[in-house]
């Protein structure tokens, strides 16, 4: 689980999501790149606010399924008349006359569209393929670099809270021919982008739950194999009893994946101190020098550390939501 952006008290039971569009992105008419024609591509059929009201009822829609908050108010536009430009918004005196204790506005939603298609001589597009080596044989595939910028007011809080999203999304022959071939799926793509990104600006309002990758050493050894299935199947402790006792194998490199795995093990039971430790016993353990092996330890304990800071903002927050259901 990863800790929300922001740390709400405990009072904060009602939510107002708004799409004010405060630097007028509204305004911009929207195009994209194609790479085939070497040209920007006007689409005016394709609206911004369209699509920034996308981004923002999804947001609402992941909080209130969610259910962190007692209540999300979803709207969208429809209250701009609010916000005339030039005015200074008294943030208190809104919160309090919609009856809410903390609002959410998205100020401003760009994207930036490049539309490319590899049965082409434009090799400048390589750098791209070598970074998402998923699509290099793909016959087309578009990069969208989007930027969005939120704002915060909380209730008894006297800050207001800027948030900038920068995110890059890149749609490939996996969604082909649903969002690929003409401007209707186009406009499709351009839309899941939209309600991707207020989802994903969602997940860093509240804790929310995020799948991450570990490694762990694998072996011949009878004894590591069988920890290994303890493992693929969540029996930590039994691993643990294994890998414990490999730990001291006269064969040092066995004795060091017992080690490393052995981190993995009190990480996935909660005790990150004797993880860490784990790890510095192993950094050492190999029978010979091996720089990756000794990145990879560092890589974790940093790793590591790095929860152990997030643990604690999530102690408070998770404790709000508990109080909440």
């Amino acid at each position: 689980m990863k800790p929300a952006i922001l740390t709400l008290p405990d009072d904060i039971d009602t939510i107002a999501v708004f799409n004010r569009n405060l630097y007028k992105s509204d305004t911009i008419t929207f195009r994209y790149f194609d790479v085939t024609k070497n040209d920007s591509i006007f689409d005016r059929t394709v609206h911004y606010r369209n699509l920034s009201n996308k981004c923002v009822d999804a947001l609402a829609n992941y909080l209130d399924n969610e259910g962190y908050f007692l209540k999300v108010n979803n709207y969208t536009d429809s209250l701009n008349y609010l916000f005339k430009e030039g005015d200074l918004i008294n943030y208190p005196e809104l919160l309090k006359k919609l009856k809410v204790d903390a609002c959410i506005f998205l100020d401003f939603f760009k994207l930036d569209d490049i539309l490319i298609n590899n049965n082409n001589e434009y090799y400048y597009t390589n750098s791209i393929i070598e970074d998402f080596p998923e699509f290099s044989g793909s016959t087309k595939f578009e990069k969208i670099k989007a930027n969005l910028f939120w704002t915060i007011s909380v209730k008894g809080d006297t800050s207001k809270y800027f948030c900038r999203q920068p995110d890059d999304l890149y749609y490939g022959n996996a969604v082909y021919p649903d969002l690929f071939g003409n401007d209707l799926n186009h406009r499709n793509l351009l839309q899941n982008t939209a309600e991707y990104l207020g989802r994903a600006f969602g997940a860093k309002m509240i804790p929310s739950w995020l799948k991450v990758e570990r490694s762990y050493y694998r072996s011949s050894n009878t004894d590591m194999r069988n920890a290994e299935k303890y493992c693929l199947t969540g029996e930590w402790l039994k691993a643990a009893d294994i890998y414990n006792r490999e730990t001291k194998n006269r064969n040092r490199n066995i004795a060091a994946k017992a080690k490393y795995n052995m981190a993995l093990v009190c990480e996935m039971e909660g005790n990150l101190d004797a993880a860490i430790d784990w790890l510095i016993l192993y950094y050492s353990a190999y029978k010979w020098e091996d720089e990756e092996h000794k990145d990879y330890c560092k890589q974790y304990i940093d790793l590591l550390a790095e929860r152990k800071t997030e643990i604690k903002r999530l102690e408070k927050q998770v404790r709000n939501r508990e109080n909440k259901e």
